[in-house]
């Protein structure tokens, strides 16, 4: 590939959310696998400074900004009068060669006030990407409403954001529903997400090198955060069943506390402290490397991936629809419950149960070709967007 080429990836977020780094990071991987190490990548990010170690990073519009300047650079948008970072980025896809959209979940929302949020923030980069007229690939997705009859600006919103995709090179959506909302849209396919990607790519390698086989559970590491808006009785389950997890596992085994956040809005801290947990905190990726456990009880998707990836099985306590997605195209969609009604029994009863590691590990390898088929797909995809055909 020509050394000159020039990969702009849009909607990265911040790595003080470990999920978000670890997505942005693999989108560079995966770039750089399929077009070489000598490509040019630009971030753009709501958190540049997270980003500092590639060295290429650029404001996002409104995003990136703070107080007043969020204020002053969303009316921009409202007016249509662009701001200097949305300018910035104009000039950035005029120079680029590919636009990349990372993967993740950025792309939708539940009620009005969500999709305004949503128009005003990610569907800046949206839109300059799509009046570019430069090849653009979005990684695996969830997309569209999360509720099957958003209303008012939410479904207007919605049917303007499936138009403006569907005329990108290709859009990948890692979840059924996110499928069924790009119905319409000839360029959306199905793919799972980039962790599961990854996975699927390393084992055989270092995930299966340092995978942990036990038969007796006896540490086990908990990414526990704040609720989602669920209504009143939801979340009351929540706190209840979380209550009762801890205690039970307590009985039986060594329990840590694992840090997959601290973003705004979005901290972990924040919540453990909440809840009454004065233990010492440590990111997952620290627990990981220094004091691996058994297995990881995650209600982040990307803490249950992460581990994963690190040779921990994980179970994941979902509260939206890309984990019950990413946690199928594993193959271990045992190992996954629904938040806001799960059981700390049957989740106790699962990760003890005779062989639950070994069966973990078997089940996933079940579905090893086909993710990376999926892998292949993508990788040949952006070669042939970008004209090199190197393999």
């Amino acid at each position: 590939m020509n050394s000159r080429c020039h990969v702009a990836l849009l909607h990265a977020y911040s790595r003080k959310n470990s999920g978000d780094g670890l997505l942005v990071d693999l989108s560079v991987k995966m770039l750089r696998e399929a077009l070489g190490d000598k490509i040019r990548i630009t971030v753009v990010a709501a958190d540049p400074h997270s980003f500092s170690s590639y060295h290429d990073v650029v404001h996002a519009p409104v995003l990136a900004q703070n107080g007043f300047g969020r204020v002053a650079a969303a009316l921009g948008v409202v007016l249509n009068i662009p701001i200097a970072p949305t300018r910035k980025l104009y000039r950035l896809l005029e120079e680029v060669d590919l636009i990349v959209g990372v993967g993740g979940g950025y792309l939708r929302a539940r009620n009005n006030a969500e999709a305004a949020k949503l128009a005003l923030g990610h569907f800046v980069q949206l839109r300059a990407a799509r009046n570019s007229g430069k090849p653009a690939i979005y990684l695996p997705q969830s997309i569209g409403p999360t509720l099957l009859r958003p209303d008012g600006f939410a479904s207007v919103f919605h049917s303007k954001l499936t138009r403006m995709l569907g005329g990108f090179e290709r859009v990948y959506v890692r979840d059924e529903r996110s499928l069924k909302a790009l119905e319409k849209n000839s360029n959306t396919r199905r793919a799972p997400d980039l962790a599961v990607l990854e996975f699927s790519n390393s084992y055989g390698g270092q995930t299966h090198r340092v995978r942990k086989i036990t038969r007796n559970i006896g540490h086990v590491a908990l990414v526990l955060r704040e609720a989602p808006r669920w209504d009143r009785e939801q979340r009351k389950r929540y706190a209840d069943s979380t209550r009762e997890l801890i205690s039970e596992l307590k009985k039986r085994c060594k329990v840590t506390y694992a840090i997959q956040s601290s973003g705004r809005g979005n901290d972990d801290v924040a919540y453990y402290n909440r809840i009454g947990i004065s233990d010492p905190l440590n990111s997952l990726k620290t627990i990981l490397s220094e004091d691996k456990p058994d297995v990881v009880i995650s209600v982040r998707l990307h803490g249950a991936l992460e581990s994963i990836l690190a040779g921990v099985p994980a179970f994941h306590l979902s509260y939206e629809r890309k984990g019950f997605g990413a946690y199928k195209d594993l193959g271990v969609d045992g190992w996954v419950e629904n938040a806001a009604d799960f059981s700390a029994s049957r989740v106790i009863h699962k990760i003890f149960e005779s062989n639950a590691i070994d069966n973990f590990w078997l089940s996933a390898e079940k579905n090893l070709i086909a993710t990376r088929n999926s892998y292949d797909s993508i990788v040949s995809e952006i070669r042939r967007v970008t004209g090199n055909s190197q393999n």
